[in-house]
């Protein structure tokens, strides 16, 4: 995104990646298989960086704020997979 390091996409990649992973293993999933996972992970990364521009607080990661970039990325995953909830074979 415009003014990101590169660093600071790949902390919120493994962020998303370890959130997707929390909820794909809670059964709060946006899809099926690797899909449903690849889109959990593109979903938590876009939380997350919403999540990091909006707050700024507790400690920073390659320039990125941990805490609001997690309760972003959860929060997205959450709503997304509520509102899109995959349909049933």
């Amino acid at each position: 995104m415009i003014g990101m390091s590169f660093l600071a996409c790949v902390a919120l990649v493994i962020i998303a990646i370890v959130i997707a992973a929390i909820m794909y293993a809670m059964n709060i999933r946006i899809g099926k298989g690797m899909y449903g996972f690849a889109a959990e992970v593109a979903v938590g990364w876009v939380g997350g960086w919403l999540g990091w521009i909006w707050g700024h607080w507790w400690f920073m990661w390659w320039d990125v704020y941990v805490l609001p970039a997690v309760v972003g990325s959860a929060a997205t995953i959450l709503i997304i997979a509520t509102l899109y909830p995959p349909k049933e074979a």
